[in-house]
């Protein structure tokens, strides 16, 4: 009798394992936010920005002045 009860207790933790790891193995469904394009006034009115990064990588010593300057305002 011991050698039977052994054998369906390791049956069932068997099946148990199994199912648990194929219940892991199932698709998810996942939301997907679309997302829109950016329109021509969200685009032009970044363009300062650009001019000003472009400018600091042609001409770094005017972007350190204005750092400069920054630090000054900060310290009043």
């Amino acid at each position: 009798m011991d050698k039977q009860m052994e054998k369906y207790l390791i049956t069932v933790l068997v099946l148990l394992l199994l199912g648990i790891g194929l219940s892991g193995c199932g698709t998810k469904t996942v939301q997907i936010n679309k997302v829109s394009p950016p329109t021509e006034l969200e685009t032009i009115s970044k363009i300062p920005g650009i001019v000003n990064a472009l400018g600091c990588m042609f001409d770094p010593s005017s972007c350190q002045a204005k750092k400069d300057l920054g630090k000054t305002e900060e310290d009043k």
